[in-house]
């Protein structure tokens, strides 16, 4: 039977010094040189476990008031942090939202082109193409996901009598982790055995899925005929580069995705993003 660990990073912590900040007497690292130490995909989940715990025993020391312990554990999570393109991309968009508020405009397109270069290093970002799953009570069905900025967005291609082709089936937002510092015990027992049924049905081979990420997400519901067509909330869930899932919550509904081919690339990605 396949296991799938669902491990949450917690990003509600942005060590990161803000790209022109100061430290001292040092120099800034540069844009450019802080995309030489970011951790391989693959390593993500593992470094923002790791994060996790730095900052939960940080927050105990400084509780206890042990200052030098947490200053120590502070420099770990900050160096660690470093190797996530995630929390650079969330500094950077903090800082886009200043510069335009002050209207510097030459500055905050070479922050937003900064933003657009991040999306290479991390996974969500590289899902745009056709993907295939199967529907619960409809089949198997085909899936054609673009992005709308920092959007995913998943159009059906092959349609059923409740949402027929060319409607989206659901989207996702993808700039913030689905339960900020969540752990296992944390998520809905009864959403979570959804998940594993699910996951273990497309993993039969003997091969080892991990969920990598989850996003928030609506997924597109609907009567017969495309009527009274709503969104509810739910999850967009990373498991494999190949493989992703999405959890209609509350209706307990999660469709496996297997990718069909290549996607379109990191062009499209980024002229969609240009053109959001």
């Amino acid at each position: 039977m396949t296991a799938i660990l669902l491990a949450l990073a917690s990003s509600s912590a942005h060590l990161i010094r803000a790209p022109g900040a100061r430290a001292g007497a040092a120099a800034a690292p540069t844009f450019e040189s802080k995309l030489k130490h970011f951790a391989a995909a693959a390593e993500l989940p593992a470094l923002r476990t790791e994060a996790a715990r730095l900052e939960s025993e940080m927050q105990s020391a400084v509780e206890e008031q042990d200052f030098a312990a947490a200053a120590t554990l502070r420099d770990q999570l900050s160096d660690l942090r470093q190797k996530d393109p995630a929390f650079l991309a969330s500094n950077l968009r903090e800082r886009l939202e200043v510069l335009v508020r002050r209207e510097s405009y030459g500055e905050a397109a070479t922050t937003r082109d900064q933003l657009l270069v991040l999306r290479r290093f991390q996974p969500q970002y590289q899902l745009a193409g056709l993907w295939k799953g199967v529907y619960p009570n409809h089949g198997e069905a085909t899936v054609k996901i673009h992005y709308e900025g920092d959007t995913l967005v998943a159009v059906k291609m092959t349609g059923d009598e409740h949402v027929p082709a060319g409607e989206t089936t659901f989207r996702a937002d993808l700039t913030t982790p689905w339960q900020e510092g969540a752990s296992v015990e944390e998520i809905d027992e009864e959403e979570l055995v959804g998940v594993r049924v699910e996951v273990v049905s497309v993993g039969s081979d003997g091969s080892e899925q991990r969920e990598v990420e989850r996003y928030h997400g609506e997924g597109r519901v609907a009567a017969r005929g495309f009527q009274h067509a709503h969104y509810v909330p739910g999850q967009l869930i990373l498991v494999e580069p190949d493989t992703i899932g999405f959890l209609w919550q509350q209706m307990g509904i999660f469709v496996v995705f297997n990718r069909e081919q290549d996607g379109p690339g990191e062009m499209m990605i980024e002229q969609r993003a240009v053109d959001a």
